[in-house]
């Protein structure tokens, strides 16, 4: 399959015109339409319906759009590897981060990126667990970091940190900062959490055990979470990582889950025919030096998995 073909095809059927994606391409709408036809010729089968006013795709032309994004990237991802095989690590990695660690790690991925890896691109695509390690697993993304993934054929699972849940409210109105070390009862406090298909929720109500607890608003939003916790409309339940600035201006007050404790695992997945790659080799070099660092310098807190290598 020609990738040509196969990318001028994808403008085509996401613009609905030859026209239009002739413009976006900047080429010549005849040349435009040949290499659709060939695209066409070769797969045996019409991929893009002219028979109306509009043009419209096939319902073999929607199965291939929905893989083509991933079969594109999929080259564009091959081809950097085998360039980074050159003198200098080069070429481009989309990272998958979960909301709870990007802003605690991303900014120092970049940096070391920067200074080590000059002509390496490091994208970042955030979203919740699940969200990324579907996206992982279609090929969009290269790496991921995200807590208590599954096991998945043809993905490897690397833990970094076993991470401690904290019961977290604003400061100053919680009084939790005096009750370090008293057993918290979550019944009697109002909390702000994800619905049950979320990660921390599943392991929220497996840590209870079919306790009782008092959800007073369900929010998938992670800033909307802690937005409403500074506000003082109830508790939450994160890792240390994902409030250790609101805690450095006084924004959070927190302490450790002790009824029950709670233990979330931070690991880095990716996928196994990428696992030799010098690119993403680089790469999961820097996030373990940084997990390490950061844990050795306690703004990140939890027992490490992994040692830097």
């Amino acid at each position: 399959m020609d990738l040509r073909a196969l990318r001028y095809f994808v403008h085509v059927a996401e613009a609905r015109s030859f026209s239009k994606a002739a413009l976006q391409l900047r080429v010549a709408q005849p040349a435009l339409s040949r290499q659709v036809r060939k695209l066409e010729t070769e797969l045996g089968i019409d991929l893009i319906d002219r028979s109306g006013r509009q043009i419209g795709v096939t319902e073999a032309g929607l199965l291939l759009l929905s893989r083509a994004h991933s079969l594109i990237r999929q080259f564009g991802q091959t081809s950097d590897d085998v360039r980074a095989y050159g003198v200098n690590v080069a070429g481009a990695i989309t990272l998958g981060v979960s909301p709870a660690t990007c802003e605690v790690l991303g900014p120092h991925l970049v940096e070391e990126c920067r200074t080590h890896f000059p002509n390496l691109n490091l994208n970042f695509v955030e979203g919740f667990s699940r969200f990324i390690f579907d996206k992982l697993i279609n090929q969009e993304l290269t790496l991921c970091l995200l807590h208590d993934p599954p096991r998945h054929r043809g993905i490897d699972i690397e833990p970094l940190i076993a991470e401690p849940m904290y019961l977290v409210g604003p400061w100053k109105k919680t009084g939790l900062v005096d009750r370090a070390h008293a057993k918290l009862s979550l019944r009697q406090i109002p909390l702000i959490l994800p619905n049950r298909t979320h990660g921390l929720r599943m392991l929220i109500d497996r840590a209870l055990a079919g306790r009782t607890i008092k959800v007073a608003t369900e929010v998938d939003g992670y800033t909307l979470t802690k937005a409403m916790v500074a506000a003082g409309h109830g508790y939450t339940i994160l890792p240390y990582s994902s409030i250790h600035k609101q805690i450095e201006l006084r924004q959070f007050s927190a302490v450790p889950l002790r009824n029950p404790t709670l233990v979330w695992t931070l690991s880095m997945a990716f996928r196994a025919d990428q696992r030799s790659a010098r690119t993403v080799s680089a790469v999961r070099e820097i996030i373990r030096a940084q997990v390490v660092k950061l844990v050795r310098s306690q703004t990140w807190r939890g027992d490490l998995l992994v040692q830097n290598r």
